[in-house]
């Protein structure tokens, strides 16, 4: 059980960073919205978006299929973000396809 917690924990950690962003967002953005105007659209957008990344860190946590396929699309819609999500999508999928992590979520 050693070597498979070695080779699943970066995606766990991962899951746990996207809930913990999610909810810093929240935050932030509850905080802004008394500084400032922003306009509804925004707001909306954020609480969608931290909903999204929160649902998708839960299903990496508990190694759930809906949440490998939340986080595979996820990674997607990263690539876009030139430089830095660029690369960390892309060592992501790699590290992903490398260690077949796909069983880990689909052996229940």
């Amino acid at each position: 059980m050693g070597s498979l917690d070695k080779i699943i924990r970066p995606i766990i950690i991962f899951g746990y960073v996207l809930v913990g962003l999610s909810g810093i967002t929240m935050l932030f953005f509850y905080w802004v919205s008394f500084q400032t105007s922003l306009p509804t659209i925004h707001i909306y957008f954020v609480i969608v978006v931290s909903i999204w990344d929160f649902v998708t860190g839960i299903g990496m946590i508990k190694l759930t299929r809906w949440g490998y396929y939340l986080f595979k699309i996820f990674l997607y819609l990263l690539l876009i973000s030139f430089p830095i999500g660029t690369i960390i999508s892309y060592r992501t999928l790699s590290y992903m396809k490398r260690n077949n992590i796909k069983n880990y979520f689909f052996q229940k």
